[in-house]
């Protein structure tokens, strides 16, 4: 079995990188074999909630006051890094940086794309609302309205 190691130099998203390659199944630790606890959740695994909003990174879903909703692998992404940083402003470039992993190859105006798209998706069930906009600052996830 090969393994793979990660090299980030953002907390946050080695630890999402490093879930998502475990949940595919690969030995991301170097160890060449399965950890005894193989299958089980750990805590950086674990759902993450806010205002009636549930993201699970491992099983990759969004349920909304019960629903389920379905997302692009980048929306996803966005609202699983807001939700996570809750309360925190992170500009465009620090999103492209955190959620896009670049910065030079994408505009920054797919930031504010991606947004509008999570905040249709987040319209029907009244959560939009938790996505703002902190003029000349950039964008938050906060149950403060």
């Amino acid at each position: 079995m090969a393994s793979i190691i990660v090299v980030e130099s953002d907390p946050s998203a080695r630890r999402r990188i490093t879930l998502e390659l475990r949940a595919l199944g690969y030995d991301v630790d170097g160890s060449g074999t399965a950890p005894e606890d193989a299958g089980q959740p750990t805590a950086e695994e674990a759902t993450v909630s806010a205002g009636g909003v549930t993201i699970d990174p491992v099983g990759h879903w969004v349920i909304v006051n019960g629903d389920y909703i379905t997302l692009s692998p980048r929306e996803f992404d966005l609202l699983f890094f807001l939700i996570s940083n809750r309360d925190r402003v992170y500009s465009r470039e620090q999103l492209l940086s955190h959620v896009w992993r670049q910065v030079d190859s994408v505009g920054l105006r797919t930031v504010d794309v991606h947004v509008r798209r999570l905040r249709s998706a987040l319209e029907p069930y009244r959560k939009d609302v938790y996505i703002q906009t902190v003029r000349g600052a950039g964008y938050r996830f906060s149950l403060k309205l």
